[in-house]
């Protein structure tokens, strides 16, 4: 059975425009998909566990072998259940919003904890490389201006790392959908979210 991870990182507004779009296309893969694993993860609901000191003492004890306390082993534990469920999934659906640029903070943090030497990639002579073979991902973000397609494009840091991040984990089909000047035009907005959605269905047809 093929698994679909979708993690969204999207605070819990009323009409929020990506939001929207995503679960419109989950409902057209569902439609095209019935037998998938459709699993989704709300990361502005759900507490991802950290990297802080514990973290960086808990894997520095595992690597030699030391005894770890009750805290270290539940954030181990925490660790693998995400990584685990991300190294299981066959496609991945993030969705967020663009935040200054960049990807919200609980995006970035989710990444930090599936981005595991060893795992998802490894250290060679020649550089890293992944380890995910056969998987794709689709991206959707919403940001207010329009950015792609427009000088704007460079200033779109959270998309290329995303991108990045995902191709050093050995995934490179990946499919971006942009969905922009939702806020610059606001009296377009609803054209722009129902072409969005028109670009949703049809990426579901191949994803």
């Amino acid at each position: 059975m093929t698994k679909v991870l979708v993690i969204k990182a999207h605070p819990h507004v009323e009409d929020s425009v990506s939001i929207s779009v995503a679960d419109y296309f989950i409902k057209k893969y569902r439609e095209l998909h019935p037998d998938d694993e459709i699993i989704t993860h709300d990361l502005y609901a759900e507490k991802i566990p950290p990297l802080n000191d514990t973290t960086m003492k808990a894997w520095k004890h595992q690597r030699n072998g030391q005894p770890l306390s009750d805290e270290e082993q539940q954030v181990i534990a925490a660790h693998n259940q995400w990584l685990n469920e991300f190294l299981e999934a066959d496609k991945y659906v993030f969705v967020n919003p663009m935040y200054n640029f960049f990807l919200p903070a609980e995006m970035k943090q989710y990444v930090d904890i599936i981005a595991v030497p060893r795992k998802t990639f490894k250290y060679t002579e020649k550089g890293p490389v992944g380890l995910l073979e056969n998987k794709k991902a689709l991206h959707i973000q919403t940001a207010g201006s329009v950015y792609h397609g427009t000088p704007l494009e460079k200033f779109d840091f959270g998309g290329t790392y995303l991108k990045l991040a995902l191709k050093l984990f050995g995934v490179d089909d990946f499919t971006d959908l942009y969905i922009e000047g939702v806020d610059q035009f606001r009296d377009r907005r609803d054209t722009i979210k129902e072409k969005a959605m028109q670009d949703a269905a049809k990426i579901a047809e191949k994803f």
